[in-house]
């Protein structure tokens, strides 16, 4: 009987000690498969919830520090990346403000630097003669031929060749004359006060004798004229 009766007691001690089931089945979703840990983490969780309160608060602890810590070099790296562009945008306002500060300090100097550029620029321009001075210019060298005493045998103005506010107005001219003579001519054309350059320039002779040498010279006066308008003084 006290056999009996030992029995009956470890059953029912058994009993209590079961865990209550749950109010009812629950299915599994798809999420239940997503949210399982990796074997190798799961148990190292298990170990950690082994182990004493203390020890597992020592974890929690630094856990919580180390993320402290990567929080504060995430938010630093941030911070001083920011500063850098702030100070290299501050170098490059100031390397503008010493440039202002340079032009401000030498204002005067860059205004008579502009003047003298301007009366430079009044002084070439006078040297183009305009649409209707280039007819005078055209008689300036027929009349220099003449006081050189060469014979200047054709005579033909070439197509203007444009070139922003000035264009170019070839000539070309043959010419015949002794030595002396055509560099007369070549000077006179070198003293007008309009710009007039002498290039591609081919001499033959034309007639050797004992008395002088007579040269045929063919080449391409180039002067410049003003294309900004006849209205220029």
């Amino acid at each position: 009987m006290n056999r009996k009766r030992m029995k009956t007691t470890r059953r029912r001690a058994r009993r209590r000690r079961r865990p209550r089931s749950a109010p009812g089945p629950r299915s599994r979703g798809r999420g239940d498969d997503d949210m399982e840990l990796n074997p190798a983490v799961q148990k190292q969780l298990d170990q950690i919830a082994k182990l004493p309160a203390a020890a597992r608060a020592g974890i929690a602890g630094a856990l919580v520090v180390l993320i402290a810590v990567g929080y504060y070099l995430m938010m630093w790296q941030g911070a001083n990346q920011q500063l850098t562009q702030m100070r290299a945008q501050e170098l490059e306002l100031q390397r503008k403000l010493s440039e202002v500060r340079s032009i401000a300090a030498n204002i005067n100097e860059f205004e008579a630097e502009i003047d003298n550029l301007e009366l430079k620029l009044q002084k070439v321009v006078r040297q183009l003669p305009n649409k209707k001075e280039i007819e005078v210019l055209l008689t300036d060298i027929s009349n220099a031929g003449k006081m050189a005493g060469v014979e200047i045998k054709s005579f033909s103005r070439r197509a203007e060749i444009i070139h922003g506010f000035y264009a170019e107005v070839p000539i070309d001219l043959t010419l015949t004359g002794n030595y002396h003579n055509i560099a007369r001519f070549f000077d006179l054309l070198a003293g007008l006060p309009r710009i007039v350059n002498m290039g591609s320039v081919n001499v033959t002779v034309a007639k050797d004798s004992m008395e002088e040498t007579i040269l045929n010279v063919k080449g391409t006066a180039t002067t410049f004229r003003f294309v900004g308008g006849d209205k220029r003084a």
